[in-house]
C-alpha cells in the first residue's frame, strides 16, 4: 500500500491498490471463472477444472481464504422461522436496518464491528446474543495501532501473549461483566490456535454497551414462529435476526478428495503453504493471524514463490475468491513495474489466475 493512504486505509484506497497492482504487473486474470474441481494429472502435474474448461498446471496456489463461505448455524425451527435470517455478509448497508429490532448472533471480530454500524443507522433495538465472550482489545495503545505491537510480542511464548491482551483489554475497557459480558476462559492467542476465532477489536462498541444502547442476551436455544427462545429460557421478538457466525474454508468440493485438509476443513500444510501429500498444490491466506492478515500474506507468497522457483516451471495457476466489492476501471499500468515480478525475478513463465464466483 502506498503510504499516501494513511495509516488507516479505506475501502476505496485498497481497491485502487489491487488494481493498479495487477494492471501494473499484467497478469493474466480471468474473471468470474468457477472453479469447481482440482485433481492430479499425468507427469505430477494439475489439472484444474472450471466453468470455462479445464487447464493444466504444474503448480497451483489457492488462495480463496480461510473466510471463504458464510456459515449459519442449523437452529431447531429455523425452516419455520419467519422474520428474516441473514448472515451479516450479505447485507450491504446497515442502514437498511434502521428503525427495526434486531438480534446479532455473535460477538466476535465481525459481530462487534456491525454491531457500532447498528447503532450509528438508529435500530429501534439491539439484542447481542453471545455464546463464547469475546476478548475485545483497543484500535490502539497509546496512540501506537495494535498490530505492530502483536508483531513485536509474536516471539513470546502464548501463554505470555494470553496474559499481555487479557490486561490490555481490562486496562482499556474495565470489567464488563456488569454489562452482560463475562471475562473469556482463554486468552485470545489460544483461542485463535484452536477454534481459529480471532479478537475483537473495539470502535465504539463498548461505549455503546456501557451507555445502554446494545443489549446482551444468551444464546439461541431454538427459533419458533416468529420467537426466537434463548438457552436461559428468555424469549425475544426480532423483526430481523442477523449472524455474525463466522465463515468457513469451503475448500471440501475443490480439494477434499485429495486428503490435503484437516478435520476443519483447513488445508494441512508444512511451513511453505503445499501439503506433503501433493507436491505443486499450494495455499495461501488460510491461516489467521492476530497480526494482521494482509501483513503475513506477502511472507507466505514470499515462500511459496521461491519454492516454485526452485523447480522446473512452466505454467501456474493462481485461484482466488470473487472480489466482495464491484470493482471501478483499472488505471494505467506504471511502465517502471510493469513486467516485473512483485517478489523479484521473473517468477513462473506463464501465470493465470482465477477469480471463483462462489
Amino acid at each position: 500500500m502506498p503510504r499516501s493512504a494513511g495509516r488507516w486505509a479505506t475501502r476505496d484506497d485498497y481497491i485502487t491498490y489491487l488494481e493498479s497492482y495487477a494492471e501494473g504487473y499484467r497478469f493474466d486474470i480471468r474473471l468470474g471463472v468457477d472453479v469447481t474441481r482440482i485433481e492430479r494429472a499425468e507427469h505430477r502435474r494439475w489439472v484444474v477444472h472450471t466453468s470455462d474448461g479445464d487447464i493444466l498446471a504444474d503448480h497451483v496456489v489457492v488462495a480463496t481464504g480461510h473466510e471463504h463461505a458464510p456459515w449459519t448455524p442449523d437452529w431447531v425451527g429455523r425452516n419455520t422461522f419467519t422474520p428474516p435470517l441473514l448472515h451479516v455478509a450479505g447485507i450491504r448497508r446497515a442502514s437498511d436496518l434502521a428503525g427495526q429490532r434486531v438480534l446479532l448472533v455473535g460477538a466476535g471480530n465481525s459481530g462487534v464491528e456491525f454491531a457500532e454500524q447498528l447503532v450509528a443507522a438508529h435500530v429501534a433495538e439491539l439484542w447481542i446474543s453471545v455464546r463464547t465472550p469475546p476478548t475485545i482489545l483497543p484500535l490502539k495503545i497509546a496512540g501506537i495501532p495494535l498490530q505492530p505491537i502483536g508483531v513485536a510480542l509474536r516471539w513470546l511464548p502464548e501463554r505470555w501473549r494470553d496474559v499481555a491482551a487479557t490486561r490490555v483489554a481490562r486496562h482499556a475497557f474495565g470489567d464488563l461483566t456488569k454489562y452482560g459480558l463475562a471475562a473469556p476462559r482463554h486468552g485470545p492467542y489460544r483461542r485463535l490456535r484452536t477454534s481459529g476465532v480471532t479478537a475483537a477489536i473495539d470502535r465504539g462498541f463498548v461505549e455503546h454497551l456501557k451507555a445502554g444502547r446494545l443489549q446482551i442476551v444468551s444464546e439461541i436455544d431454538h427459533l419458533r414462529d416468529a420467537v426466537t427462545v434463548l438457552r436461559d429460557g428468555k424469549t425475544l421478538r426480532p423483526d430481523v435476526v442477523v449472524t455474525a457466525t463466522g465463515y468457513r474454508p469451503a475448500l471440501e468440493p475443490m480439494v477434499g478428495q485429495l486428503g490435503v485438509l484437516d478435520n476443519d476443513g483447513r488445508p494441512n500444510t508444512g511451513p511453505n503453504g503445499s501439503p506433503t501429500a501433493a507436491p505443486g498444490l499450494w495455499f495461501i491466506g488460510h491461516r489467521p493471524s492476530l497480526d494482521g492478515s494482509l501483513r503475513q500474506h506477502p511472507a507466505e507468497a514470499r515462500r511459496i514463490a521461491a519454492a516454485i522457483s526452485c523447480a522446473p516451471t512452466t505454467r501456474g495457476l493462481l485461484v482466488r475468491e470473487r472480489n466482495p466489492v464491484q470493482a471501478r476501471p483499472p488505471p494505467p499500468a506504471r511502465d517502471a513495474d510493469a513486467g516485473r515480478s512483485p517478489l523479484g525475478g521473473s517468477g513462473p513463465r506463464t501465470c493465470q489466475c482465477l477469480r471463483l464466483t462462489s
